[in-house]
């Protein structure tokens, strides 16, 4: 059976995904440990994966087998007798299961934004709790169940999650189905009717005030806390505690591209927004593993963007830009001093983002085109065991933005995330309120999904990209809309 391999960037060591290890076991402060799974190609997944499409079932974790470690572990009808209750129950339980989700060319929306390429939507506010979020949690769910047979237990170890709402959410419906006890660290201010949803799902809600910033999100303190005192397991959407989760996140790249080689059709770029970067992360590792598989001949450009409320991702991306560009003797006039005033630093690279596009294009695309080269490879090794020098936790104002649901003190899967970004040529993108309320209104007017702000931040990140430059009108773009408007359908 495949044994997938876990690989740590800054150890350079690899772990069995059997060893039951969720974060790398050497971690230390101010290096980045992330956890990657390295498929195992001697199992021939690409084969696995287009014989398994071919018979045409619906079912995400069934269809997409070949690509999960509790498959890997377990062997497929061992697998099926797991996967199989656990949907019944989340059938029954929350209405629906996970299955294959919509992928639309939406020409309409195209027309409004004076694009003549394809526009691509895939939207998961149909998904089970309404967003994207349980795909990666169900993977951890199989994970630990595999495991737990493969051992023999037969209790089950209670669960944790940091959240705003939809990951906690769907961690409190893929548990409850599970049999799984979960403890949900949310803000004080939840929106009682996510809280009220936790509760009837059998979460423990626990609210957690915040004093300011500069230390991280005090919700995944909590977490981490209560990980600590209590060895609870982390079942959080954020590859830097629980690597697992990613491989049921990198089923919706899957479904993606499957979905557009059935129709013959491909795409250029796609857009993403960006929090704790976990969504980003999984549907990059789908495409370079596609790529990999020869599942694609090119990979596409992967976009990223956050609200200029809160944005740790497009800094780190642009202090490796600036460092790269450093070392090949070449222009890039952005000059961050961590040591100076952090509104100060922060304002003037949010205006560095806005008025030089034109170089950081230059700078993206130089990078793509070097990127296999000792230099490049000796900055992003710099960056791993040097990880706070480039991703430490917001010090600006408080975050605030529309899309509230991706203003993360820390872009938890960062390193992972920015490598893929560098390697495609892409960009991060700082948006504006004004965009991503425009955004919001353009998607329920010209598609009729009813996605929330969050959600519909990546096509703000197309609307700002397409008005630089760096994304043509002619250009095949693929979107996630990855949030149910709870507020605006109540």
């Amino acid at each position: 059976m495949p044994n997938n391999l876990l690989g740590c960037p800054s150890c350079r060591d690899t772990y069995l995904a059997q060893s039951g290890i969720f974060s790398c076991p050497e971690r230390r402060p101010g290096e980045e440990h992330t956890l990657q799974r390295i498929l195992d190609l001697g199992a021939r997944p690409a084969e696995s994966i287009r014989n398994s499409w071919k018979q045409g079932s619906l079912h995400t974790f069934a269809l997409l087998h070949p690509l999960l470690s509790g498959c890997g572990l377990l062997g497929y009808d061992r697998y099926l007798r797991i996967l199989d209750p656990i949907t019944d129950r989340l059938q029954r339980m929350e209405g629906r299961s996970f299955e294959v989700t919509p992928l639309t060319a939406e020409s309409r929306l195209a027309s409004a934004l004076g694009r003549n390429g394809r526009l691509w939507v895939k939207n998961e506010t149909g998904n089970v709790s309404g967003s994207h979020k349980g795909r990666h949690l169900m993977a951890t769910l199989l994970y630990l169940e595999a495991l737990r047979e493969l051992r023999g237990e037969t209790a089950r170890k209670v669960l944790a999650i940091y959240s705003c709402g939809n990951a906690a959410l769907g961690a409190a419906a893929v548990a409850r189905a599970g049999g799984y006890g979960l403890h949900a660290f949310v803000p004080e201010d939840v929106d009682p009717t996510v809280a009220a949803m936790l509760a009837e799902r059998g979460a423990f809600v626990e609210k957690i005030p915040r004093a300011g910033t500069g230390e991280g999100d005090p919700c995944y303190l909590a977490f981490q806390e209560a990980l600590r005192q209590n060895g609870w397991l982390p079942f959080a959407c954020a590859g830097n505690d629980n690597w697992s989760n990613i491989e049921g996140g990198a089923t919706l790249g899957w479904e993606m591209l499957m979905q557009l080689g059935d129709r013959s059709e491909g795409i250029d770029s796609v857009v993403i927004q960006v929090g704790g970067g976990a969504l980003a992360r999984s549907v990059a590792q789908a495409f370079e593993e596609a790529l990999q598989l020869g599942f694609m001949r090119t990979l596409p450009r992967i976009h990223v963007c956050q609200p200029e409320g809160g944005f740790p991702f497009v800094r780190a991306y642009l202090l490796a830009l600036a460092e790269i560009a450093r070392r090949s003797g070449r222009s890039f006039d952005l000059r961050y001093d961590k040591g100076a005033d952090p509104i100060s630093q922060l304002q003037e690279t949010a205006a560095f983002a806005r008025t030089r596009p034109d170089q950081i294009q230059e700078a993206a695309a130089f990078v793509k085109g070097i990127f296999d080269t000792q230099v490049v490879q000796l900055v992003l090794n710099k960056m791993a065991d040097n990880a706070s020098h480039f991703m430490w936790p917001w010090d600006g104002a408080a975050p605030h933005s529309l899309a509230h649901g991706i203003l993360d003190d820390v872009t938890y899967d960062w390193y992972h995330l920015l490598r893929a970004v560098l390697r495609s040529g892409g960009l991060a993108e700082i948006l504006l309120e004004e965009t991503i309320r425009d955004a919001y209104e353009k998607a329920h007017f010209h598609t009729g999904i009813h996605v929330c702000p969050t959600g519909a931040s990546g096509l703000a990140g197309l609307m700002q990209l397409q008005a630089s430059g760096a994304i043509t009108p002619g250009e095949s773009v693929g979107l996630f809309f990855t949030g149910f408007d709870r507020a605006r359908t109540q």
